[in-house]
C-alpha cells in the first residue's frame, strides 16, 4: 500500500504482474513446471511459491519458470526461463547482466558420468532465457541481452496489458499490503489470486486476511474479466528477429488460414487523448479487421512520430515477414505473414 515502503511495493507488483504473464504464456501452448515431477537435485520449491533451478554454482529462483508442451526439431524440449519486472521505468541493463550469469550457470548444469544408468539421466532441456518488462528497457539493456541470447519482451504502452498493468496498481496502492509476501502468507494468497484471476473472485473463494482491505474483491474481479476477455495471445519474431508478445480480446482469424501457413498483414497505431500511441496487427481479408496489440520496437515508435514515408519504411523492414506460433482450434501452427504490400502501396498514394 502506499505507506509501505517502497521497494517491496515494487516488488509485490512484480510478483503479480509475473502470474499474468505466465497466464498468457499458457494461452498459447506453455505448461508450468510441476516440481513434483521434476528431479530433486534440478529443481526444488524450499518456498511455497518460489520455484529454484541449481545451476553448476548455486540454486537460482526464477520467476516465471514453464516448458513449451511442442517439440522441435533437433533440439531438446524447451524450457523458458522467464524473469519479470514491473518497474515505472524501462529496464536498465543491470538487470540483464544479473540474468546473464543465472542463465549461463543453469544451461551449463549437465553431466555425464561414466557408469551411470541411462534410464538415470535426466532429460536434458534447452533452457531459453526471457526478460518481460512491464514497462520496457532501456537501449543499452537490450543490447546486451540480445548479444547474450536473452530474449526481451516489452509490455510499455500496450493497450489491453496496460488495462491490467492499472489494476495491478490500484491493487497494491489501495487494497494489498506488502505483508502478503511472508513466508507464510504468500503461499496461500498466490494460490488464491491465481484461481481467482482464473475463476473469479467471490466470498467463498477468496478469504479476507490482515492484508488485504475492503474493496479488494471487486479489482481482482476486474483482472479476471480483462484476462477473460483476451482471446488470442502468441509471440512473433519480426524479420530483424525482434521478439513481440502480441495480444487480442478477439479469436485469431483461423478460417484463413486452413489451406496454407502464409498470409498477409497490416500495422496501424492511434494516439488517445493522453498522447499515448497504441499499435496494432490485422490480418489482411479478415472482415471484421481483428486488432492484436503489441508493444513496437523502438524504432517503429520513433518513426511513428514523423508519420509519412519514415513510418511506412520501418513497418516495411519489420514486418517484411513475421513469423508466429499459435495454437488455432487444437493445432499447433507456426504461420508465416508477410507485410501486405498491395495496401502499402495504397497508403503511399494517398499520402
Amino acid at each position: 500500500m502506499k505507506h509501505e515502503f517502497s521497494l517491496s511495493r515494487g516488488q509485490l507488483k512484480g510478483y503479480l504482474f509475473e502470474i499474468v504473464i505466465l497466464e498468457l504464456l499458457l494461452k498459447n501452448n506453455f505448461n508450468e513446471i510441476h516440481v513434483a515431477s521434476e528431479p530433486r537435485d534440478r529443481v526444488r520449491e524450499n518456498r511455497k511459491g518460489f520455484i529454484e533451478l541449481k545451476g553448476r554454482g548455486c540454486w537460482h529462483q526464477i520467476d516465471c519458470p514453464c516448458d513449451y508442451n511442442q517439440l522441435i526439431p533437433f533440439s531438446y524440449p524447451l524450457r523458458l526461463l522467464g524473469e519479470v519486472k514491473f518497474y515505472k521505468t524501462p529496464l536498465e541493463k543491470k538487470y540483464i547482466r544479473e540474468y546473464i550469469g543465472v542463465i549461463r550457470d543453469i544451461q551449463e548444469n549437465y553431466f555425464v558420468t561414466d557408469g551411470i544408468d541411462e534410464r538415470d539421466i535426466y532429460p536434458r532441456k534447452m533452457e531459453i532465457g526471457a526478460y518481460f518488462s512491464a514497462n520496457g528497457f532501456q537501449a543499452e539493456a537490450e543490447k546486451l541481452a540480445y548479444a547474450h541470447g536473452i530474449k526481451t519482451i516489452s509490455y510499455a504502452n500496450n493497450h489491453l496489458v496496460d488495462h491490467i498493468k492499472n489494476l495491478i496498481e490500484e491493487l497494491e496502492e489501495n487494497f494489498l499490503s506488502v505483508k502478503c509476501m511472508k513466508d507464510d502468507s504468500w503461499s496461500n494468497f498466490k494460490q488464491e489470486f491465481i484461481r481467482a484471476i482464473r475463476y473469479g473472485a467471490n466470498y467463498n473463494t477468496v478469504r479476507y486476511y490482515d492484508y488485504l482491505r475492503d474493496g479488494y474483491i471487486t479489482v481482482i474481479n476486474e483482472i479476471h474479466n480483462a484476462l477473460v476477455e483476451i482471446h488470442s495471445s502468441f509471440i512473433a519474431t519480426t524479420a530483424t528477429g525482434v521478439f513481440l508478445h502480441f495480444v487480442g480480446n478477439e479469436i485469431f482469424p483461423e478460417e484463413l488460414f486452413r489451406e496454407s501457413d502464409n498470409g498477409n498483414c497490416r500495422v496501424y497505431y492511434n494516439q488517445n487523448d493522453n498522447g499515448i500511441k497504441y499499435f496494432w496487427l490485422e490480418i489482411s481479408g479478415d472482415n471484421r479487421r481483428r486488432r492484436f496489440y503489441f508493444t513496437p520496437p523502438e524504432s517503429l515508435d520513433v518513426a511513428s512520430i514523423y508519420g509519412g514515408e519514415i513510418v511506412l519504411n520501418e513497418k516495411e523492414r519489420l514486418f517484411r515477414v513475421l513469423n508466429i506460433n499459435i495454437r488455432l482450434n487444437g493445432i499447433t501452427r507456426n504461420l508465416t505473414l508477410h507485410l501486405d504490400i498491395d495496401w502499402l502501396d495504397s497508403v503511399r498514394n494517398h499520402e
